[in-house]
């Protein structure tokens, strides 16, 4: 496995990346383009096994060695999934909170559907169950 992480941003900067968003379509698109920094996931990890239940995108998480790896087909999904990487770099035991909280600073959190809420859940859910 690469030891190099997936994402090298913390919550600050991408906190900075949104500062200047006034609307949700402005927000929608930082999110966008904060999906191009996830690094991409060796393909020998997105397997069957390591596959998110409950999300409708395609999701995959890999934990070994402290290092967590994630990946998905869904570019939305993406970017939220480099705030997860950030909070859970920041504060392992507290991901979840971290980036609830960071949802809510960036204007996020009463934007994402239901659906998408639950496959969040889901990937949250299993990061706390493998670290």
């Amino acid at each position: 496995m690469n030891r190099a992480p997936q994402v090298e941003l913390n919550i600050e900067q991408i906190e900075q990346r949104f500062v200047n968003c006034k609307s949700w379509e402005e927000r929608y698109r930082q999110l966008l383009l904060l999906s191009k920094v996830l690094g991409p996931m060796e393909s020998q990890y997105q397997t069957q096994e390591n596959l998110v239940q409950g999300c409708e995108s395609d999701v995959w998480l890999y934990y070994a060695n402290t290092q967590l790896l994630v990946d998905s087909n869904a570019k939305i999904i993406k970017g939220l999934l480099v705030i997860m990487l950030a909070s859970f770099a920041q504060d392992a035991e507290n991901t979840q909170i971290t980036f609830s909280q960071t949802l809510e600073k960036l204007g996020l959190a009463h934007h994402l559907s239901e659906s998408r809420n639950n496959g969040i859940t889901a990937i949250l859910q299993t990061i706390a169950k493998l670290s």
